[in-house]
């Protein structure tokens, strides 16, 4: 496998990151173009209002929706507001759901969106899940009771089901629903002892695949990679042995963009809690094919963070103990979040945190990291769940009565070709971010075919870029303000542990949280506000 090649990326000008701050683009060569924030959606904060959840439609929207906190014949009420990509109001929908009942994941497909609901006690065992059009009309409401004792995971739309992924005591299982007839089908063959469901992802052909990992202490372990078509046939099955000495940690599949099948994640030494790498893993049922692993010292900019010459005496003693036939002793907490294709390949993004917690909290073997396996806490790698105390997975840390934080350290870009050779690496430093109680993502990207854009929201109202041209690998960093409504609004303070930044489609992200703005020319001087602002970056 190739790391880092100069003259290669100068041929092939793989990919660039752009970190998306508010307001403009990042400078980095003549060639750049411009970032802009050309809408804000603002509207008054009410007291102790509920975060609320936002949901990307691609190009056909994006959702606000948030619990209202009142109630009408003994059901909570919840509004969902649909806003157009220039953040104007379309339709504003209130839904009436059982007061037990909390939002716990949501899916996207063009043309429909999908709102899941469940009750906040872990051993009631029933869904509530609402069907809509991207307009905003009301498709479908369906109570979904399995006749297991089901704790949910995974929520997808593959074709006209819905399938689900979760356990059953700690094994794990596929649940495939038909909502046309309320019928739900059990997917045989996933009731295993020591199994984690990693990864349930749709692809672009109606089919889903599922990602186990062998989390037993037997010295033979594998990955089995699956893949269904939407009634839950079989079509595809790769079982794949994991080396003796190491251990999967994570792992997240492609979804057939491009005709081929890959699943990366990180990897660590046998029963550590720390990551030591990435793995990358073509899959291929008809041949064998081995894990490729790959240490972050390896990398050309992941230890872009430490002073360069720590940072060098770290990669020369990797490089030392590696030829040595050693394994090389540098680890991290490291959760990827998000894997893309293009045409050149794949693109992994994943940042390294530091836990803030009680130690002793720590149970099992399987426990790598804080709030990556709580039986209480959601699954973080999995984009379509965001809600914690609802989600369920036996391998993650028991962390109910840990008073626990999460410092997020650094991003990382990790890009392979088609083959899973290595094009690339890239790495921003995440600094003046807020500590979470979960582990969250922080930063994103964007990747054309010359450069390369990572970005974060930092404390304070601004976004912080880092732009890399990958032809010369020279890069630039900027700090944009949040631009706000008026031209004579006045920043004041943003709450530091609300908000974040995210993709939306294509180039253009967004931006939210609540700040207090002055502004001397209106009747209320001094206002406190939820916002949106939309952040676009040039092609």
């Amino acid at each position: 496998m190739r790391l880092y090649d100069k003259k290669y990326l100068m041929r092939s000008r793989a990919c660039v990151v752009l970190f998306l701050v508010a307001g403009h683009l990042i400078p980095v060569g003549s060639s750049l173009g411009q970032v802009s924030q050309p809408h804000r959606y603002e509207r008054k904060q009410k007291g102790s209002e509920e975060n609320p959840t936002l949901i990307p439609l691609s190009a056909e929207g994006l959702l606000i929706v948030q619990n209202k906190e009142k109630y009408n014949d003994g059901k909570k009420l919840w509004n969902v507001t649909l806003l157009d990509t220039a953040l104007q109001e379309k339709k504003t929908i209130e839904l009436s759901i059982e007061s037990r009942n909390n939002l716990v994941g949501y899916e996207y497909v063009p043309g429909y969106f999908y709102l899941l609901f469940r009750p906040s006690e872990t051993n009631k065992n029933s869904l509530e899940l609402f069907e809509f059009t991207t307009a905003g009309e009301s498709i479908g409401h369906y109570e979904i009771k399995p006749e297991l004792d089901f704790k949910l995971t995974h929520f997808i739309k593959v074709g006209e089901k819905i399938v689900f992924g979760g356990y059953v005591s700690k094994e794990p299982v596929i649940l495939v629903y038909e909502p046309a007839t309320n019928l739900i089908k059990v997917l045989p063959g996933f009731f295993q002892k020591d199994n984690e469901l990693v990864d349930l992802r749709s692809n672009q052909n109606k089919t889903f695949n599922v990602v186990l990992i062998d989390r037993s202490l037997k010295v033979e372990k594998k990955l089995v990679f699956k893949t269904f078509d939407e009634n839950g046939q079989l079509l595809l099955e790769d079982i794949v042995p994991i080396e003796e000495k190491r251990s999967l940690q994570t792992g997240l599949s492609t979804t057939l963009e491009h005709d081929e099948l890959v699943v990366m994640g990180t990897w660590g030494n046998k029963q550590d809690k720390q990551s030591s790498g990435f793995f990358i893993l073509d899959i291929d049922p008809f041949n064998d094919q081995k894990i490729r692993y790959y240490y972050f010292p390896q990398l050309s900019h992941y230890l872009d963070r430490f002073k360069p010459n720590h940072a060098k005496h770290l990669k020369d003693k990797a490089s030392d103990d590696i030829i040595a036939g050693k394994n090389p002793d540098f680890s991290e907490y490291v959760m990827p979040f998000k894997i893309e294709e293009n045409k050149e390949g794949f693109l992994l993004l994943a940042e390294v945190y530091n836990p803030i917690t009680n130690m002793n909290q720590y149970n099992g073997p399987y426990a790598y990291g804080p709030m990556y396996s709580s039986p209480y806490y959601f699954n973080p790698y999995w984009p379509n769940y965001y809600s914690p105390g609802r989600m369920y997975n036996p391998y993650l840390l028991n962390n109910n009565k840990a008073y626990t934080q999460i410092n997020t350290v650094q991003a990382v870009l990790f890009a392979v070709d088609h083959k899973g050779a290595i094009l690339w690496d890239q790495s921003l430093k995440t600094e003046d971010v807020s500590d979470k109680m979960l582990l969250e993502q922080v930063s994103d990207f964007y990747c054309s075919t010359t450069h390369v854009t990572l970005l974060y929201k930092k404390k304070e109202g601004e976004l912080k870029i880092k732009t890399t041209d990958l032809a010369d690998d020279e890069s630039k960093e900027i700090t944009v303000k949040i631009k706000l409504k008026e031209a004579l609004d006045e920043f004041r303070s943003e709450k530091e542990d609300h908000g974040g930044l995210s993709k939306w489609y294509d180039n253009v992200f967004y931006v939210w949280g609540y700040q207090t703005v002055r502004n001397i020319n209106m009747e209320d001087r001094l206002r406190d506000v939820f916002y949106i602002n939309k952040v676009v970056v040039e092609k």
